[in-house]
């Protein structure tokens, strides 16, 4: 699955979907590529972050069968890397995105995330309530210090509920950032590095799949690297 764009132009493709489904990838409007139908079993059990108290899911991306999207076209792709989970873009103004094939309730979802090629005007985080390539948030930062959250609903474009941000907690650069999503009841709270960075309240979708996003915007390429992925009831 994929799409494109800063303002969220909309380019998804029915049949490149259906096609991603079968082959194990996500992207959308820059922000989507591939589909897996497997289910995820999920790394190691020992809490990734530290304590492994209310732990519904966790990966660690050591095992390439875990379950996630391994998706690639000319334009991007979504798979194991060496122990981490990759997602990279080679082209402006475009999104690719992947599921592990789990469904949650309300959940807390923790990932580390890294920028490791391209210029900064790029986004990446964290999917939350994904019923179905039309219908998801996700709960992103920048490589240049910014933070927004960001819905799909009923194939819309992936529009902005919390537009852009600046925030002094996003590591910027090629550097690691610690992303907390907090998807419980009608809230929505992205922390970045242990500090709340948005948070907003929106009610229209209450459960799904979790996952993670990245896109270009004005630039033509990224690649950003995930690692010791975490669901947890709140």
């Amino acid at each position: 699955m994929k799409t494109s764009g800063k303002l969220g132009i909309f380019v998804s493709i029915l049949i490149l979907a259906a096609m991603a489904c079968a082959l194990g990838g996500n992207g959308d409007n820059p922000d989507n590529p591939g589909g897996n139908s497997g289910g995820n079993s999920g790394g190691d059990t020992g809490g990734l972050f530290g304590s492994s108290a209310n732990i519904l899911f966790e990966d660690d991306f050591s095992n390439p069968e875990s379950g996630w999207d391994r998706y690639s076209d000319a334009e991007g792709l979504t798979d194991y890397d060496n122990g981490a989970y990759k997602i990279a873009v080679y082209t402006d103004t475009l999104f690719y995105w992947a599921n592990p094939y789990q469904t949650f309730g309300d959940v807390i979802v923790e990932v580390q995330g890294m920028k490791v090629s391209g210029g900064d005007d790029m986004q990446y985080g964290i999917i939350c309530r994904h019923q179905d390539i039309e219908n998801w948030y996700a709960l992103v930062i920048s490589g240049d210090g910014w933070a927004a959250i960001r819905k799909r609903y009923l194939g819309s474009d992936l529009d902005y509920i919390v537009d852009w941000t600046q925030t002094a907690s996003v590591n910027t650069g090629n550097a690691t950032n610690n992303l907390r999503a907090e998807c419980v009841g009608s809230r929505l709270s992205l922390y970045v590095n242990g500090t709340l960075a948005l948070e907003i309240n929106d009610a229209d979708l209450v459960s799904g799949d979790v996952g993670l996003i990245a896109g270009t915007f004005d630039q033509m390429d990224t690649e950003v690297l995930f690692d010791n992925f975490v669901v947890r009831q709140p």
